[in-house]
């Protein structure tokens, strides 16, 4: 069996797991649990074939420490708890939303084996499958290769500042020394690189993929190397809809502060004034 056979036996597997495993516990993130592991996993089953080529290397090390980075992450927030008897106990707030806009357990399922399962995790499996693309032109590295490399390594900096930004936010939140602090008090973080999008932490996950698709688009000339980050981007677009529409029902502020607020990208001092004037008001 090949390098690339064993990854696609290692993707059916996964679906049939994913699957069984939520049809059987409820519980539906095994998925979520997965994401961050398949694309090391399959990268280093690669190696093995592309072990002589840098271009390919580099990039492999790189989505393997986004792939530890992602699970360090996944795992402080409770996404790998487990316990005997139970099983996994950690679970994506999203699933509980669909299970309630999906009572039928029968459609329910289909959607399981459909989408939760099949599609996210053939996904995860298309985004990383430039690689295997780089990994088949031994190319003298330039410096085209340079900046990508740069560009996926500034992503995965500024992904990791963003999490980590978040995490600290929601524990200052819940504690008593930031109980009086207004800006805590609203909910929802607007500190650090989250005052400036609302989402920095997707923004760096998509664009890390982009890259991963640029690296095999430039040696190939073929855009259909972007094709599983366009998807990746349209899923992230619609999750993203999703979380917030959440978040507008938990806290008063939210409109407000989408009103005046970016989701992706914002130029600097573009809505400056208004996020500055949103900001001052809430201490006043």
């Amino acid at each position: 069996m090949s390098a690339f056979q064993t990854t696609l036996l290692i993707l059916i597997i996964s679906i049939i797991v994913s699957f069984l495993y939520g049809l059987f516990t409820r519980n539906y993130s095994t998925v979520d649990r997965l994401w961050s592991i398949l694309p090391p996993v399959y990268v280093l089953v690669w190696m093995k074939d592309f072990q002589d080529n840098p271009r390919y290397v580099i990039a492999a090390i790189l989505v393997i420490a986004w792939g530890i980075r992602l699970s360090l992450n996944f795992a402080r927030r409770g996404g790998y708890g487990f316990e005997w008897g139970k099983g996994f106990t950690g679970e994506d707030y999203r699933w509980e939303i669909m299970r309630k806009k999906i009572p039928n357990r029968f459609v329910f399922e289909i959607f399981n084996l459909l989408f939760i399962s099949a599609f996210q995790l053939i996904l995860v499996f298309a985004i990383t499958l430039p690689l295997y693309t780089v990994g088949q032109i031994n190319a003298p590295l330039d410096a085209a290769d340079l900046l990508l490399f740069g560009l996926h390594a500034l992503f995965l900096i500024l992904e990791t500042i963003a999490d980590n930004q978040q995490y600290r936010f929601f524990s200052e939140r819940d504690s008593a020394e930031f109980k009086d602090s207004p800006r805590h008090r609203l909910g929802f973080n607007t500190f650090g690189l989250w005052k400036h999008s609302r989402h920095p932490n997707y923004v760096c996950e998509m664009a890390q993929w982009v890259v991963v698709g640029l690296y095999a688009m430039r040696l190939t000339g073929q855009p259909v190397s972007l094709a599983g980050a366009a998807v990746l981007v349209l899923l992230f677009a619609g999750s993203t809809n999703l979380a917030e529409n959440i978040t507008l029902s938990k806290y008063p502020a939210y409109p407000e502060w989408r009103r005046v607020s970016v989701p992706w990208v914002t130029l600097p001092g573009v809505n400056a004034k208004k996020k500055n004037e949103f900001l001052k008001s809430i201490k006043t």
